[in-house]
């Protein structure tokens, strides 16, 4: 009777406030209830409603239980991987500086780009990936297996000694330190 009372209440409001300039959804949510109605008329889900109610208070204690277990478990997470996703191989600058090599990317990306980064991990981390696993560069589907020592001599053109003729720059990327980003658009 009470949840009827209820529910005619709110529509009589709705009504008597539909000409004035008043929002009218909070009140309009409370149609959801009139099904509701039908409990009375079915005694077995009279009984199931009733024991629904009757639970949700201690709903809230076992919510209170699992807030803290993952609130204590992202504690965690954040002090063992704090920055670690970060970690990117780097070209060591004294090699671009003394050769002059502005052009290539201050550290490795996937040919994919940023999509699946290459993430590397330090001697102390014990990761899993080091920058001495990137694999060497392709060009044309061809895998590259000169050094920078060939950069800029002119390759050359037969067929034996010119079908690896590009410079694997990856095998230069080898310094393993923190970068500016987290990978996926800083997420």
């Amino acid at each position: 009777n009470r949840l009827d009372f209820f529910i005619v209440m709110a529509g009589m409001m709705e009504y008597s406030l539909d000409g004035h300039n008043v929002s009218l959804s909070a009140i309009r949510t409370v149609r959801v209830l009139r099904p509701l109605r039908a409990i009375n008329r079915v005694p077995s889900m009279r009984i199931l409603v009733t024991l629904l109610l009757d639970t949700l208070p201690m709903l809230g204690n076992v919510l209170l239980l699992c807030f803290f277990v993952f609130f204590i478990f992202g504690i965690v997470g954040v002090q063992l991987w704090a920055g670690l996703l970060r970690n990117r191989c780097f070209l060591d600058s004294a090699f671009v500086r003394n050769n002059n090599l502005t052009f290539l990317r201050p550290y490795y990306q996937t040919e994919e780009g940023e999509e699946n980064p290459f993430i590397c991990s330090s001697r102390r981390d014990n990761g899993m990936q080091k920058c001495s696993h990137i694999p060497s560069r392709r060009e044309l589907r061809v895998q590259c297996t000169l050094g920078w020592e060939a950069y800029g001599q002119p390759q050359a053109e037969d067929g034996g000694a010119g079908r690896n003729a590009c410079i694997n720059w990856n095998q230069y990327y080898n310094v393993c330190r923190s970068g500016e980003f987290n990978p996926h658009n800083g997420a």
